[in-house]
């Protein structure tokens, strides 16, 4: 068992550099196993193709994901250093991921992608809880709890799809960092004297 394990885990390793790179579609079985200096056989014994080493890959992720942002709760009480930590962690382990592999999943995929889609709002709906922690500790300001974290949410949901990255120009890091900025820091620059509000 511990071999199988063992190999699994090399496997999901080179298609995750694979898949990053150059996404879901231009990989192949054959490129995975030379790679692992293997024959196809082989991996056909652990994954029975290619979609189901994605979906293999996208729960081993999540699962990372999971166990940082619990690690990240245990390690800090603020409500502030918690939310930019969780912000910080999903941005850097989320980002390559939207390079190629995201961008393709909604169509060759989809059944995956709404699973994923899935997860990410239940991490995001987690930022609900810490806006009313840190509305009641006044490290936020006083804001309705349910109506920031969608506005956030919604935000998030229409600037990470795939295509609207693809028809900005846009990385997901720049995507999620203009989000959070807006997010925290509003629109209008109060240090503009012209600006009436």
């Amino acid at each position: 068992m511990q071999i199988h394990d063992s190999l699994r885990e090399k496997i999901l390793n080179i298609a995750e550099k694979r898949m990053i790179k150059f996404g879901f579609r231009k990989v192949t079985m054959d490129e995975i196993a030379a790679d692992l200096h293997m024959s196809k056989n082989t991996i056909y014994k652990i994954f029975t193709g290619k979609d189901e080493i994605a979906s293999a890959l996208v729960k081993r992720l999540e699962d990372q994901l999971d166990s940082g942002l619990a690690n990240i709760e245990k390690a800090h009480e603020s409500p502030l250093k918690v939310f930019s930590e969780s912000i910080l962690l999903l941005r850097n382990r989320l980002g390559p991921w939207f390079g190629h592999f995201f961008r393709e999943t909604p169509t060759e995929l989809p059944g995956l992608w709404e699973e994923f889609l899935h997860f990410r709002n239940e991490k995001i709906l987690k930022i609900r809880l810490l806006v009313e922690q840190g509305s009641c500790s006044g490290v936020f300001r006083r804001v309705h709890p349910a109506i920031a974290t969608e506005a956030y949410l919604g935000a998030v949901k229409a600037v990470t799809n795939p295509r609207f990255l693809e028809q900005e120009n846009l990385t997901f890091e720049q995507a999620l960092d203009t989000v959070l900025d807006i997010w925290s820091n509003g629109l209008v620059d109060i240090s503009d004297s012209h600006v009436a509000i």
